[in-house]
């Protein structure tokens, strides 16, 4: 059934006085792409731990598939990817890594030979499969980690920071390839990221956490609410001299700089985009040079939803 679950799910640590987890619950179904959210100490890395079951819970249960986490049975329906651990050695090959991996989970024969390649080809690594793992950039490294962890295919992968310390382009190919492989083999992911980014590209619905305790869980556009609705419209003039349009309250004028730049804000719930932009053009005009629109960004809406908790 590929389900990731955990009931009333807490862990306290002696040195501590509080719970760095607290009866947490959820259920991620098969076929689900779920993010893990919350700010830094939120019980994140400490419930994924108890999932793979490196920790045990002080009380409640993680189960995979079924089977009590940490389990061999759980263990085998389990990949794991930690982008600032790695699982694979510095000294040996990257074909040598694959094939440990492989021997580690009974894999092989003709099957270990296929899935590696196959694996392989999906990743477009076969150039790399004889350098040792210390001359790896470090976007090869990753997408060799990302192979490893889905070897012996797993039917949930559990992903931590899977793009951490990527540039843009490596982020966005790695993205693409977990997005690939997962609609191939129908597999369950989980996935903990600092950029939002990832979990846009990768997530259907997240979990947010805090302090240990969950706050919330839905919908990327349940979580962002009224903010689900604003946009944001920019607006490239080749003069100034018209200056800003101030108009009602529902088309917001935000800012003005020297590169003829006009940015402005508004609900689409409240107020068309098509009447928005048929204002903005009547007002500039000829002048009008380029009109870009975006949407308020996850950062903004999870800072706003963090500092909510501090107050």
């Amino acid at each position: 059934m590929n389900s990731l679950v955990a009931r009333g799910l807490s862990k306290r640590f002696s040195s501590r006085g509080s719970e760095a987890v607290s009866c947490l619950n959820f259920e991620i179904k098969p076929g689900e792409s779920v993010a893990f959210l919350g700010p830094n100490g939120a019980g994140k890395s400490t419930t994924i731990k108890m999932l793979c079951g490196i920790l045990s819970p002080t009380s409640g249960e993680a189960l995979v598939s079924g089977y009590k986490a940490g389990s061999l049975d759980a263990n085998r329906i389990l990949g794991l990817v930690f982008g600032t651990r790695s699982q694979l050695y510095l000294h040996m090959t990257v074909a040598q890594c694959f094939d440990l991996v492989a021997e580690i989970y009974f894999i092989t024969g003709k099957k270990k030979i296929l899935r590696i390649q196959e694996l392989v080809e999906l990743f477009q690594i076969k150039d790399l499969l004889l350098q040792r793992v210390r001359t790896l950039s470090l976007g090869q490294r990753m997408r060799c980690e990302v192979i490893a962890a889905l070897i012996h295919q797993p039917k949930i992968l559990l992903a931590d920071e899977p793009t951490i310390g990527l540039d843009v382009v490596a982020k966005n190919q790695l993205r693409e390839l977990i997005r690939k492989w997962q609609k191939e083999e129908k597999t369950t992911l989980m996935l903990t990221s600092h950029d939002l980014s990832d979990v846009e590209a990768l997530c259907d619905r997240c979990i947010l956490i805090d302090k240990g305790v969950k706050r919330f869980d839905g919908s990327l556009n349940e979580l962002k609410g009224d903010l689900a609705q604003v946009r944001r419209i920019e607006v490239t003039t080749s003069t100034l001299d018209l200056g800003p349009l101030i108009t009602e309250k529902r088309l917001k004028y935000l800012i003005e700089n020297e590169q003829y730049v006009h940015r402005y804000e508004l609900s689409t719930h409240e107020f068309p985009m098509s009447e928005g932009l048929s204002v903005l053009s009547s007002h500039y005009g000829d002048s009008l040079q380029d009109i870009s629109i975006s949407e308020v960004t996850l950062e903004e809406v999870l800072g706003r939803i963090y500092m909510g908790y501090k107050t």
